[in-house]
């Protein structure tokens, strides 16, 4: 296998969708057409009209597989918020793929569309050591009605079609921070509201790191009420009161949304932190008249134990992460990185001085083609189990024997 990445922000789609592509087979410096192409961008671009442009040059029979990004990361420009594009073109030496699509990914019918992908994976033999990556339209947008695609039923359909969870990441996708209609390239088409789980023959390996960059600031509180996404209480008494309590009146409630994150550890509760063994979960908005507490994920059911976080103020965790996929390759070429990154964590949305983004760049140094999205959602494993994710980005090195 081996890659080429190409970057664009240029407004016009069709200028952009050809500078990022041809920027790509110039890296990758082969010749012939390639394989397979993976593209993102944010929603500023039409989306069939950026495959054309795509597709003229990199030969229109090319597999076209991606959708919609906040923005993208490469290994020497990244941005978001604007009119970003990005794609990795592929030749893969003899390896292997298949593309399975799932379509009528809509709210509430999350579960019943994973069923259905689970049954065609398992056609496809997909294992549990099987390397899958899925992508699935996160925001369904409908009459200026914006309701999110929940990652939890998703996976949980997939794990009772299959009896077990792949070793599975991936994200949940979005446009732009306005949660704009997007759509996404399922090789040939493109379209709305699908889900697609990619997988690849078993020379590729891909090897994946969590970085949350939160550690816990208070100990173990219980939901003792909820309904689907919404905490209606903690440790017995209505979540807002109890938060707000705990938090002090500096945290105002009307300011939880996109700031608050639970920490739920699924290891051992009283060792050493660890943070491969935690799931972020991000506020997605306050239920004043329930006095709930309204979560990205509908996980945090009645039961789940779970920890305040802090989010770091420096990015010196994420170096020594990503070196150590490097070093543990055991004699395995690497030949391209991917970077799944919240869309919350990018700085100015966030407030943070420093851009992760950087800090991945810094560390691959070259070393491997590097495609990086801001999303919705993350998805990885947490102690082995795929997991949904908020405010966590997931590194992921691929692979091939030497």
């Amino acid at each position: 296998m081996h890659a080429g990445v190409g970057f664009s922000e240029n407004p016009d789609t069709v200028m952009g969708g050809m500078q990022a592509a041809s920027e790509a087979l110039k890296e990758a410096g082969r010749s012939g057409p390639c394989d397979l192409v993976l593209l993102f961008a944010t929603a500023r671009h039409d989306a069939p009209t950026l495959r054309e442009a795509v597709a003229s040059v990199v030969g229109r029979d090319v597999p076209i597989i991606g959708g919609a990004s906040t923005g993208a990361i490469s290994n020497t420009a990244f941005g978001y918020a604007g009119d970003q594009i990005i794609l990795a073109a592929f030749w893969l030496d003899g390896s292997g793929y298949n593309l399975e699509i799932q379509a009528e990914l809509t709210p509430g019918e999350e579960e019943e569309a994973g069923l259905e992908l689970g049954r065609k994976l398992a056609g496809r033999g997909v294992r549990p050591d099987s390397n899958v990556l899925l992508f699935y339209d996160a925001i369904n947008r409908i009459d200026d009605q914006v309701k999110m695609i929940m990652a939890t039923p998703l996976l949980r359909g997939l794990e009772k079609s299959l009896g077990f969870l792949p070793d599975l990441i991936g994200a949940g996708l979005q446009g732009d921070y306005s949660a704009s209609p997007t759509m996404q390239w399922t090789g040939q088409g493109t379209v709305d509201h699908h889900a697609l789980a990619l997988t690849f023959s078993d020379d590729v390996r891909i090897d994946s790191v969590i970085m949350h960059g939160c550690r816990p600031a208070t100990g173990y509180y219980t939901v003792t009420k909820a309904d689907m996404q919404t905490i209606l209480e903690i440790n017995g008494r209505p979540a807002l009161s109890f938060m707000h309590e705990l938090l002090g009146p500096a945290i105002p409630v009307e300011d939880y949304a996109f700031f608050l994150i639970f920490g739920i550890n699924r290891g051992d509760k009283w060792g050493e932190f660890d943070e491969k063994s935690y799931a972020s979960r991000l506020c997605l908005a306050i239920d004043k008249e329930r006095e709930g507490i309204v979560m990205f994920e509908p996980d945090m059911v009645e039961g789940t134990q779970f920890q305040v976080m802090f989010r770091s103020l420096d990015l010196d965790y994420m170096p020594p992460r990503i070196e150590r996929l490097f070093s543990g390759l055991d004699g395995r070429k690497p030949v391209f990185a991917l970077y799944i990154d919240c869309a919350g964590r990018a700085a100015a949305y966030s407030g943070a001085d420093l851009e992760d983004a950087v800090a991945v760049q810094k560390t691959v140094a070259g070393r491997v083609p590097l495609v990086g999205l801001y999303t919705g959602v993350e998805i990885a494993s947490v102690e082995g189990v795929p997991r949904g994710l908020d405010w966590t980005g997931v590194f992921s090195l691929f692979s091939v024997p030497k």
